[in-house]
């Protein structure tokens, strides 16, 4: 009760304060919104003075494939929607077939991934994903473009890989240069974040105990991945493009333009302040 107070009372400030406060708690320094620096800095800039419909459009899960599947990238393959709700009483599970996966087109996380129906708890999934449906970004993250999302549950396509694990790549993009790509691996026990140069050697930026112990493989279509994340970032100062790379196709995640809200803190600050730098607000 308290946390949602504060949320909504952070939510009526005005914008520069209220991010003020949340930078604060975070890292317990003054936000510099007058000539931002590092990669925080500026996104949390980008969020108040730059970010609107455009943006939020293209965040919605279920409205940006129905946009790129028009533009026809080369190589980009769309996860198949099976079904669209507005209300979690109303999922049909008997409908879903065997696997599928949950999840909220406005949301972070809080996915549901069904390899199973008949070992899913299907109420307690009702409730995970009424929960998550619930949830207003612009409240509380201070992401104010997430307000212009009308929420609605997505069931899409369960893509099976011969891989025991998923990796997510992350490409860091600055008007529609890749810079860096980020290996979300082994999700399940390390959650690792490694990051990469675009010839595949790793780069240092993330702090010791974030970062796999194991070596991760290089795509072998890396470079249809960088020139499809290319195409997507083009209009934008920054943006990260998600991508699967499933068994050789490559599978369009998701666009994120305020990674971690401005709050990442598994960034070691020399290179926040280089991928920072990268960003023009002008």
């Amino acid at each position: 009760m308290l946390k949602t107070l504060y949320h909504e009372i952070l939510y009526r400030l005005p914008k520069k304060i209220a991010h003020k406060i949340i930078y604060f708690r975070v890292f317990h320094k003054k936000l510099n919104l007058t000539a931002p620096q590092d990669l925080n800095e500026k996104i949390h800039y980008l969020i108040i003075h730059k970010y609107g419909e455009k943006e939020a459009q293209l965040s919605d899960k279920i409205a940006v494939k129905e946009i790129l599947a028009k533009k026809k990238i080369p190589h980009l393959n769309i996860i198949k929607t099976i079904k669209t709700y507005d209300d979690a009483t109303k999922i049909d599970f008997e409908e879903l077939g065997t696997q599928f996966v949950l999840k909220c087109n406005h949301g972070s996380g809080d996915v549901i991934v069904c390899k199973d129906k008949k070992n899913l708890d299907i109420e307690k999934v009702r409730r995970k994903i009424e929960k998550s449906l619930k949830k207003n970004y612009a409240k509380a993250s201070l992401e104010y473009h997430y307000a212009l999302i009308t929420p609605q549950i997505l069931c899409e396509e369960y893509l099976d890989s011969s891989s025991a694990s998923l990796n997510d790549y992350k490409f860091f993009c600055y008007s529609g240069k890749v810079e860096c790509i980020l290996v979300c691996s082994d999700r399940e026990h390390g959650n690792y974040r490694d990051y990469f140069d675009l010839n595949w050697n790793h780069l240092n930026y993330s702090y010791k105990k974030y970062q796999n112990p194991n070596p991760i493989e290089k795509p072998k279509n890396l470079s249809q991945m960088i020139e499809i994340a290319s195409q997507l970032s083009n209009d934008f100062p920054f943006v990260r493009v998600d991508l699967y790379n499933i068994d050789g196709k490559i599978y369009f995640g998701e666009l994120t333009f305020s990674p971690n809200a401005g709050l990442c803190q598994n960034v070691r600050q020399e290179y926040l302040n280089y991928l920072g730098s990268l960003i023009s607000i002008e």
